[in-house]
């Protein structure tokens, strides 16, 4: 190795900014280089972002319309109201409510069948199997003298089981593999798409419940509403309706 090169490679003196002199701390704070790149960062972020603005706004096409440019209006820059409610009447609300309720009832079902298919694929959850396995016979005394554990060719303890029941050669040979590295990921990830689906089935449920409940208090009669949503499991308001006749 070369004098030059062995030079090179020793770590040097560190040179340090000098701090702020005791009789000029009246002036403020001494901007250190760290501190000078921050924010020269920050300028050229923020400058960048309007000469981006500038761009769009300079080629905007001037014959561009929308229908929410009718519905929308502008006070000091700054949109307001895109939805006014007095342009509908009260049944039209209640059936866009109606309308949104049904949306969340059929994502609520999906969500529910896509939980069905994970629990049926992630079989050892420890709940009751859905199917059952049918042993035909000839008669009463085959049916008598039938042996679940040897005709599965398994211990009893595993008969009970809906998932991995090992015949005896597989015991006698010794215990089963070990899932892989891939194989575990795999089965946690799914485990934990499962546990965010059912809370989002749970969510979604409680959405179209809410809604149901807001639908109805908007219709006819005289009610007072004796639970907040708050106060509820169900994340829901509770109502009261006076008792009316009928005709």
């Amino acid at each position: 190795m070369s004098s030059s090169t062995y030079k090179k490679a020793i770590q040097g003196r560190t040179h340090k900014e000098r701090s702020q002199p005791s009789d000029r701390k009246k002036l403020g704070f001494l901007e250190k280089h760290k501190d000078y790149v921050l924010r020269a960062r920050d300028f050229h972020k923020k400058e960048k972002a309007l000469q981006i603005l500038r761009e769009k706004a300079e080629f905007r096409n001037k014959d561009e319309f929308y229908f929410g440019m009718e519905r929308s209006r502008t006070v000091g820059g700054v949109h307001v109201g895109d939805l006014d409610r007095s342009e509908y009447t009260q049944e039209q609300i209640m059936l866009m409510k109606t309308q949104d309720k049904k949306y969340v009832e059929m994502k609520a079902q999906v969500e529910r069948n896509r939980c069905d298919r994970l629990r049926a694929t992630l079989h050892n959850l420890g709940e009751a199997p859905a199917n059952k396995h049918i042993v035909f016979v000839d008669g009463e005394a085959q049916k008598k003298d039938f042996d679940a554990s040897e005709y599965f060719d398994t211990p009893q303890d595993y008969l009970d089981r809906s998932f991995h029941r090992p015949r005896r050669s597989q015991l006698e040979a010794g215990p089963a593999p070990k899932l892989s590295k891939t194989q575990r990921r795999r089965k946690a990830a799914a485990y934990k798409e499962l546990e965010q689906r059912e809370r989002r089935r749970d969510e979604l449920e409680g959405a179209a419940l809410r809604m149901s409940v807001e639908k109805e208090a908007m219709g006819k009669g005289r009610k007072r509403r004796i639970q907040k949503a708050s106060q509820n499991r169900a994340g829901a308001p509770v109502y009261r309706f006076k008792k009316e006749r009928k005709k």
